[in-house]
């Protein structure tokens, strides 16, 4: 099996994965398609955050590869930031990116177990932004997370009621968005509840003073939705996509911990 090869901008290579480990320390799962490419990183079960952006050129392969956090770190640095273009290539778990100076070139070599990295079943969906986007100010949705959030805590506190029953319902209906604090309940058509502890996580990657909220209805037996929130970050685009919840799909779980960089 002859490998996969991709070349990219050593620039927006290094640039991305520098904003990716700085707000991260999971390993990221890189995906080269086309004309685009996407870090992503893997927050529990329910939250995954991504990083894509344009290639100069389309590629002729599509690579799928894991970066751990020691490459990442090393991929980040000023030497390959100056680079015209890396060569990456793949073979089965054998992942290589190639550098070159006036001296030579010069090959890094790790292995990289896709099955190693635990992703949701609906990973592809979550990668992908919704259709319809309405762009709001980020502090004016940030206030309605942090009201709603306050809200629960009310309710908890007063109701006795349990914070497994407690959500952040987001409601996109008619092109109107309604950020809320309410009980579970059985959700209808593209209204969704989302863990409040995840969209207060999601809301720290995003910098851009106006940002993208989107709702994905998901296809299958369960009523699930992906909640997309979206900022542009230099060449790169931001996108955090969290899974609903409701009473006959799954419940709060406990948050992975936040590790600092």
């Amino acid at each position: 099996m002859e490998p996969k090869q991709a070349v990219v901008s050593g620039t927006l290579l290094c640039t991305g994965i520098q904003k990716a480990i700085a707000r991260t320390t999971e390993p990221l799962l890189c995906l080269v398609r086309q004309q685009k490419i996407t870090l992503v990183a893997v927050s529990g079960i329910r939250l995954v955050v991504s990083w894509q952006a344009h290639l100069s050129h389309a590629v002729g392969n599509n690579l799928t590869f894991i970066l751990p956090p020691v490459v990442a770190e090393w991929l980040s640095c000023e030497v390959v930031c100056s680079q015209e273009g890396i060569v990456l290539s793949t073979k089965g778990q054998s992942t290589i990116a190639r550098l070159a100076d006036r001296l030579g070139s010069y090959d890094l070599h790790w292995k990289s177990d896709l099955a190693s990295l635990s992703v949701p079943g609906e990973l592809a969906s979550l990668l992908e932004a919704p259709k319809e986007i309405v762009r709001v100010p980020h502090l004016s949705f940030s206030d309605a997370a942090h009201q709603a959030v306050a809200k629960l805590g009310c309710m908890h506190a007063s109701k006795q009621i349990s914070p497994t029953k407690l959500a952040m319902l987001v409601d996109l209906n008619f092109g109107r968005l309604r950020v809320d604090g309410e009980v579970i309940v059985t959700t209808e058509s593209r209204r969704f509840f989302f863990d409040p502890r995840l969209v207060i996580r999601a809301m720290e990657f995003l910098k851009e003073e106006t940002i993208g909220v989107g709702i994905t209805p998901l296809r299958g037996g369960a009523r699930q939705g992906c909640l997309s929130l979206l900022s542009a970050d230099g060449e790169w685009t931001v996108h955090c996509a969290l899974l609903s919840i409701g009473k006959d799909t799954q419940r709060l779980y406990p948050l992975p911990p936040v590790r600092a960089p």
